[in-house]
């Protein structure tokens, strides 16, 4: 697949969050957040990479049978390292993800940083498909509050006190086959506090996580494509357990994530997608089951064939079960920077 196309689609959604009935920690919130959307933006691209690696056009008539060149394109080499950056600006109206009949929420700013860096060596045949193994790392950088107000109108306290890296190292092997793309992998995650200072990077949370995803995409025509995705996995989490209690796990769960898009490209170097997910937690060690939707509209514009912007606004709720866990309502309108390299 070009390159350009490559950059140009992405998903921008927002992603699950995690309430201990002890407390309810932001940087665990808004990490998972960014982590559920940076999954759903992989799933996505990887399954339309997928058939990036059909066979050529057998006669011209083909593409108007079975979909866009664009997604038929063979791959030219395989690529070993891939290296992403991302910096994402936003706004929400709900920084501590609560429920609005308390306290009046909480507006910030928000900037996450990304850094990930994979390697994926080889790739080769399996039955009537193509497996692809790939190792890699991703550092998140999360500050609150740089533009705007800086303190928490409810308590006084700076919301920069909620700022922490995310440290995480993965791997996942991929096996397209037809028109489908299925892939298994492993994430091992820590996220760090700067408090009480901020060079403290303290540790406060910890998951080990199985995962796998399946998913599809449906040629409508030459610019228009159906994108759906189901996401699945394990949390085994470890967090500092409540006083008197054995709840260090509190945060383990199952989920599974259903995604269904659209994409539209207008111009050879804009891409516009409206996109709905809805996800379900059922978590493992309290009689607690989440539901998540989620609803966005983003627009990813090309500058070269490495460098890409995006603008994305989107629509959550959560619904839970558990009477101590917030039902969150928010919304969030950012705008992101990027650069992708394979060599």
């Amino acid at each position: 697949m070009d390159s350009r196309i490559t950059l140009i689609i992405t998903a921008a959604v927002g992603g699950v969050v995690i309430v201990s009935n002890a407390q309810n920690t932001p940087a665990i919130n808004q990490s998972e957040a960014i982590r559920r959307q940076q999954e759903a933006e992989r799933a996505i691209r990887e399954t339309r990479d997928q058939n990036s690696e059909q066979a050529p056009l057998i006669t011209p008539d083909e593409a108007f049978d079975i979909g866009p060149q664009y997604l038929l394109k063979a791959r030219e080499r395989l690529r070993w390292f891939s290296l992403d950056l991302d910096s994402h600006l936003s706004w929400t109206d709900n920084m501590l993800f609560n429920e609005r009949d308390g306290l009046p929420t909480v507006r910030s700013t928000l900037l996450a940083s990304t850094a990930q860096f994979a390697v994926s060596p080889w790739e080769g045949p399996l039955g009537e498909g193509r497996i692809r193994p790939r190792a890699g790392y991703r550092h998140l950088w999360m500050n609150y509050a740089l533009l705007g107000p800086k303190e928490d109108p409810n308590t006084g306290f700076p919301k920069s006190d909620n700022d922490f890296d995310g440290a995480t190292a993965f791997t996942d092997m991929s096996l397209s086959l037809a028109n489908w793309q299925l892939q298994a992998g492993f994430d091992w995650q820590r996220l760090l506090s700067h408090q009480p200072e901020y060079t403290a990077y303290t540790e406060f949370y910890r998951s080990y996580s199985p995962r796998w995803s399946l998913g599809r995409i449906f040629a409508v025509s030459q610019k228009h494509a159906i994108v759906s995705s189901y996401m699945g996995a394990l949390h085994f989490t470890h967090v500092d357990p409540t006083p008197g209690l054995n709840d260090g796990n509190r945060n383990d769960r199952v989920e599974h994530n259903l995604i269904l898009g659209w994409a539209w490209i207008p111009l050879s170097k804009l891409y516009v997608q409206p996109l709905y997910r809805f996800q379900l937690a059922s978590y493992t060690s309290q009689n607690r089951t989440d539901q998540v939707h989620n609803t966005s509209l983003s627009a990813n514009y090309l500058f070269t064939s490495w460098l890409f912007a995006r603008a994305s606004a989107g629509y959550e709720l959560r619904e839970s079960n558990d009477p101590l866990t917030p039902d969150y309502r928010k919304w969030d309108i950012g705008f992101s920077l990027g650069a992708s390299f394979r060599f």
